[in-house]
Order: C-alpha cells, then structure tokens, then sequence
C-alpha cells in the first residue's frame, strides 16, 4: 500500500481537531456540543475557502494559550 503524502496543516484544521479532542474528553451536555460546534463551523469555513490571514492565526493562537 502507498504510504499518503504528508502535507501541511492549516491552523484551522488544527484547531478543529483540538476541539473534537477537547469535546471527546467531556461528559455529554451543554460545553461538549459546543466544542462540537465550534469544531464544525471551523471545517466549514475551511471548505468555504477563508483565507488564512494573520487576524485568523492570531485568533487561534489566543485560544491555544488559553487552554
């Protein structure tokens, strides 16, 4: 089997994929759906085409620290 390509990943993606992780972790309610939330409009606005602008990376990396 081919091994697949690594290629970079975006910062919104990487976000998303903290999120789910963070929401996995929580007990079902409110704080879980809204990571799952948060999560999917991030994929979204991925699949929209947002560009990654340095606003974006600087939003996500305040919400990095922040947890």
């Amino acid at each position: 089997m081919d091994q697949p390509t690594r290629t970079p990943v975006s910062p919104i993606r990487r976000h998303a994929a903290d999120a789910l992780q963070r929401a996995r972790k929580l007990p079902i309610g409110h704080a879980r759906n809204d990571l799952r939330h948060l999560a999917m409009g991030l994929l979204w606005l991925e699949r929209k085409g947002l560009q990654t602008t340095d606003r974006v990376v600087t939003i996500l990396a305040l919400e990095d620290s922040r947890s």
